[in-house]
């Protein structure tokens, strides 16, 4: 898998959205360490940077980020004040550089092995590939609380009747771009929240970009930054607008 640039690795960059993450750092660390230049070289990419964007926290995310290296690939954006996950991966893949960036959650829900799964979709032209959890062939090791999975169906639902999305999942946090074609998406995205997957799935429809969705195994953590009502709320605020976005025409 070459990507059209010879025996040249493409290059990779890992985004990591990151808000009051102090007690979720310290693995993340460790994976990156042990696994990210393992799973990278698998999937025939060359690790360039991890971009972690400090979503205002306001316990230790910012030091424990300050204290480590990743040998000098560590990027650490801080946004003043919290804005929304959405706004943390626009920030991290306005600043990316390099051929490809991966989106993941700092939990890991979805092993970084599972790159090259994503990888694979690439290869047979994907410009957006996204992780899922809905399909027959993904493995959701540990299950959500029924509330919250019943949550996220009917969110997913609504979705795809509101806009004709196929997307079983969009909301999975494991999901690779390829840069060339899909940076314009984060320039026009506006959904600032967790609802800011489907925004992208919906402008990358619009630009006539292909997105694969690709089974993934998943993991629940439960200390989720989902909250059940105040999330929940803005999610169904966010869905409106997108909706709204999937029926105006394209500019630009």
């Amino acid at each position: 898998m070459t990507g059209g640039r010879g025996d040249v690795p493409r290059t990779l960059a890992i985004v990591v959205p990151a808000f009051n993450e102090e007690r979720r750092l310290g693995a993340l660390f460790d994976a990156l360490e042990r696994d990210a230049d393992r799973v990278a070289d698998a999937a025939r990419f060359r690790l360039e940077e991890v971009i972690v964007v400090d979503d205002g926290s306001t316990d230790a995310t910012g030091r424990l980020l300050a204290e480590y290296d990743l040998g000098g690939r560590l990027r650490i954006v801080r946004l003043a004040r919290n804005e929304g996950k959405g706004a943390a991966v626009r920030e991290g893949m306005h600043r990316a550089q390099a051929d490809f960036a991966l989106v993941t959650d700092v939990d890991l829900s979805t092993p970084l092995d599972d790159l090259a799964t994503l990888a694979a979709a690439h290869a047979e032209g994907a410009d957006v590939a996204i992780g899922s959890r809905a399909l027959e062939s993904s493995r959701v090791l540990v299950r959500q609380p029924a509330y919250r999975e019943a949550m996220g169906k009917a969110f997913n639902l609504a979705l795809r009747i509101l806009t004709g999305l196929p997307h079983r999942d969009t909301q999975c946090g494991f999901k690779l771009f390829r840069l060339e074609t899909a940076r314009t998406l984060f320039d026009q995205q506006r959904v600032r929240g967790f609802a800011y997957d489907a925004e992208i799935c919906v402008l990358a429809r619009q630009r006539g970009l292909r997105v694969v969705e690709v089974p993934v195994r998943w993991t629940n953590h439960p200390d989720t930054r989902v909250k059940l009502f105040t999330s929940s709320a803005q999610m169904g605020i966010d869905l409106l607008r997108i909706a709204w976005l999937a029926r105006r025409p394209v500019r630009g």
